[in-house]
């Protein structure tokens, strides 16, 4: 009995390190603002200096796909940024599948 008691403290003590190991998930890449080739809804979220307008570097943060052709594009105005109203136009383009630099 005291033989029995003593081999299964000795492995508890032993197995104790792997117990209390703590498993990391693996690392994992930045998580995609939105699909490809769909820029992100949120306007307000995508407008990081809050200036009411986006930029195209803004855009690429949130949709490293876009393209400058793309952004050209939406830019009626050429003002070398999307307004809201801009934005909203070419986002619903985008769910339509309609890829503005799409060979063709």
């Amino acid at each position: 009995m005291m033989k029995t008691l003593l081999v299964t403290a000795t492995l508890a003590v032993l197995a104790a390190p792997a117990f209390a190991q703590v498993t990391s998930a693996p690392p994992t890449a930045a998580p995609p603002a939105a699909a490809p080739a769909q820029p992100a809804a949120d306007f307000a979220g995508i407008d990081a200096d809050k200036s009411g307008t986006l930029t195209i570097a803004e855009v690429k943060l949130a949709d490293a796909t876009v393209t400058q052709a793309d952004f050209d594009k939406a830019d009626a105005d050429k003002s070398k940024s999307l307004s809201k109203a801009e934005f909203d136009k070419w986002h619903a383009s985008m769910k339509k599948g309609d890829k503005a630099s799409a060979p063709g």
